[in-house]
Formats: structure tokens, sequence, C-alpha cells
């Protein structure tokens, strides 16, 4: 049966069970709690709680961003669940200034050790490796 654009920015359940059991995996993890298709909570050891907000948006844009903070204002992470999906850097820097880290899945996974400004500048060893090969160019 076709899914009508169900999933366009929800996220799949398979793929939020997956980001769930790899968070549950890391030793800095304490719980992951789903409140509902979108939000996750995770506590961590040590370390502020996380408000994550889901989302399967193939784009994520500036607009996504104010979208998503105004239905979920207590949201402090935005992440896009499939690593195909990407977003924009202006919603990047948007989401940054908010306060509010903005990832694709696997950035956050790497993220999740990280607090305050290195949280939200939470870069992943491939964008590292992409930044010193611009700079040495």
């Amino acid at each position: 049966m076709p899914e009508s654009g169900y999933y366009a920015k929800r996220p799949r359940p398979q793929h939020r069970d997956y980001l769930r059991r790899y968070l549950e995996a890391r030793d800095v993890v304490e719980t992951v709690e789903e409140l509902d298709d979108f939000r996750l909570v995770v506590r961590r050891r040590g370390m502020s709680g996380v408000r994550v907000y889901l989302t399967n948006s193939y784009e994520i844009g500036v607009a996504d961003v104010e979208e998503i903070l105004a239905e979920a204002p207590e949201t402090t992470c935005i992440v896009s669940t499939m690593d195909y999906n990407h977003y924009s850097s202006e919603a990047k820097a948007l989401a940054t200034e908010r306060g509010v880290g903005l990832f694709k899945a696997v950035e956050f996974l790497g993220a999740v050790y990280f607090d305050g400004e290195a949280f939200l500048g939470y870069l992943s060893p491939a964008q590292r490796e992409a930044l010193r090969g611009r700079s040495s160019s």
C-alpha cells in the first residue's frame, strides 16, 4: 500500500529504533525515552540531557528548523534519521544560534559524547577531514 507521503518528515519506526538502540549502547547514555514518533529524551552520565526531535526531511532548511522549534520549543537537538538526508548551512547556523544541535543520525552518535559548545559544534571525522583538505589546498 502506498505511503502517500506519510514518511515525508516523519521518521520511520525502524530508523528511530536503530538510533535508540545505538544510543543505548553508548556508555555515556543512561536512558533513552521515546515521547512520541518525533521526540526522544536522552539522559547522559555527567552531562546535560538532550531533547531530540527526529525528522526524515530530505533537506532541512531554515523554515524546517523554525517549524520544529515552534512545534517543540523544548528541543535541544534536531536529528535527521537518514544519512542521505542533509541540512543547509543556513539551517545549521540558525539552529546553533538558538542553542540547538542539528545533525544527521551518524553525526549525533558522535556528538552525544560532548556537551555545550563542543556538542553544538561537533564535526564527524569525515567533516573534520574535509575541512583539513580544504585548508591545505
